[in-house]
């Protein structure tokens, strides 16, 4: 557990049990590594969320309302509604949740997905834990070909499903409400405008700069 964050780790460790009960890979179709590193000074990422699926696929639209799917995600760094949302869709290959806990500033967190034939994107998400309801994501990209590496920058957008009040009784990584079903926040999913201090988070420690994220993803061999 890292020193810096013993509340939002101790906080947040609930999700990485929830992360366990991900659906089972499909070992006869190829396996993809997905590697995330957390780009920011003071945020801890939650478990991450990867999903393999067809072209045109999307989890959130920018400008549009959040899911309840979306909303846990961001707001409690809760992935696991979201990713059996996507494996009921058609079209979708594979959708997993880590189950190594939360990603750290400077530290990377690597977790593995399968992509059936004729399944070549791949979207990947995770809450911003110090936030109301921040998330980074990337959507609907190509894997890589063969065995090259593809790597992408994810920026930090906000639910728009809670408001964004930064006080520790709503933010789940201060040991806050995970998920405010009462709280409609700005009610579209937008760019997140960082920490600004109007309440327990202090901006010096807290907040970023685009990117938040980079993913890195390569084809392996099944073991």
């Amino acid at each position: 557990m890292n020193k810096k964050f013993p509340l939002i780790a101790g906080c947040m460790l609930s999700m990485t049990v929830l992360a366990a009960n991900a659906a089972p890979a499909d070992n006869g179709s190829p396996m993809y590594e997905v590697t995330v590193t957390n780009l920011t000074p003071g945020q801890p990422l939650a478990p991450i969320m990867a999903a393999t699926h067809r072209r045109g696929i999307s989890f959130f639209t920018v400008g549009q309302a959040p899911s309840d799917e979306l909303a846990r995600l961001a707001e409690a760094g809760d992935g696991k509604p979201m990713a059996a949302k996507l494996l009921a869709m058609h079209g979708v290959s594979d959708a997993q949740v880590s189950t190594s806990g939360l990603t750290f500033p400077g530290h990377s967190t690597t977790m593995t997905v399968t992509a059936k034939r004729g399944v070549g994107r791949v979207s990947v998400a995770a809450m911003l834990g110090a936030t109301n309801d921040a998330f980074f994501a990337i959507k609907d990209l190509p894997l890589p070909k063969g065995h090259h590496v593809v790597t992408y920058t994810a920026n930090a957008y906000d639910a728009g499903s809670e408001t964004n009040d930064e006080l520790g009784s709503t933010v789940a990584g201060l040991g806050g409400e995970g998920y405010s079903p009462n709280d409609s926040g700005e009610g579209f999913v937008h760019i997140h405008g960082g920490i600004h201090g109007i309440g327990d988070l202090i901006p010096a420690q807290m907040d970023w700069r685009n990117p938040v994220a980079e993913i890195s993803i390569k084809r392996v061999e099944a073991p």
